[in-house]
């Protein structure tokens, strides 16, 4: 098996297209703001969607971008800080501006606060922050416990991050099973990261049974849905493998996809 693709700040492997993305930090956090952004990808042009599901791509560009493209009015000023954090709505975007203006440590607490009046996004936030070290002193297992509360919510990120820790044994023993059973619930909600990771899972019959034609067919989606670069590579390497009968069943199953 292959090392898996790595976040950004990692080396990223862009010839190895059966490999599980990861947006879990391997060594030091990368996961800023819980942005699945991979290194040395190029965004090449989605083709036209075959189902409803929303790209992911624009909160999650916007959450990489550098804290000094930010507007940063409040540094040195600890009275408009309480102030702009006392105002900040307790959502998972009111953290997110705070994260934006570099107040990670106040970003976490509206999270925390968010969270527990049940807003599934703000959990997330909170398990990527603990993942990413941002805010706090990595700790896979607490940032696990909150991707948890936040897929038990039914946010389909946490779903694919929690994924990505049963499938590496990111603070939880590895469990490929279990890992496939949390992409499919993430890709079944529309998430594209997780659609072409639980395709790499059915074609190469890792926690779940080999069925290239739901491999193809998740694959297909993932790109659709316009994640970059790795399923379209993995269409092209699968299917000189499937019969023309295969690749039909996996086209149809692909266009009466309908999110959950």
């Amino acid at each position: 098996m292959a090392d898996p693709i790595e976040t950004a700040g990692h080396g990223s492997t862009t010839q190895r297209r059966s490999s599980r993305l990861t947006a879990l930090p391997v060594l030091g956090g990368s996961l800023a703001a819980a942005a699945l952004i991979w290194a040395g990808v190029s965004i090449a042009e989605p083709t036209t969607p075959v189902d409803a599901a929303e790209r992911q791509a624009d909160t999650l560009e916007e959450a990489n971008k550098p804290a000094a493209e930010a507007p940063r009015p409040l540094a040195g000023d600890p009275e408009a800080i309480a102030k702009v954090v006392a105002e900040a709505p307790r959502t998972e975007q009111g953290g997110f501006d705070l994260y934006r203006r570099g107040l990670y440590p106040e970003a976490l607490m509206v999270w925390q606060e968010a969270a527990a009046n049940g807003d599934a996004g703000a959990a997330y936030r909170v398990g990527a922050t603990y993942m990413d070290g941002q805010a706090v002193p990595i700790d896979l297992e607490k940032g696990v416990e909150w991707l948890r509360k936040s897929a038990e919510m039914g946010e389909a990120r946490a779903m694919g991050d929690l994924g990505s820790a049963y499938d590496w044994g990111f603070g939880v023993p590895k469990d490929r099973a279990k890992a496939a059973e949390l992409y499919e619930q993430a890709a079944r909600k529309g998430h594209a990261a997780s659609q072409y990771n639980i395709g790499v899972l059915y074609e190469e019959g890792e926690g779940v049974e080999q069925d290239l034609v739901k491999a193809y067919m998740f694959y297909l989606l993932s790109n659709e849905n316009g994640f970059p670069k790795y399923p379209a590579e993995a269409i092209a390497a699968l299917e000189p493998k499937l019969t023309n009968e295969q690749i039909k069943k996996g086209v149809d199953a692909a266009r009466s996809f309908d999110p959950i």
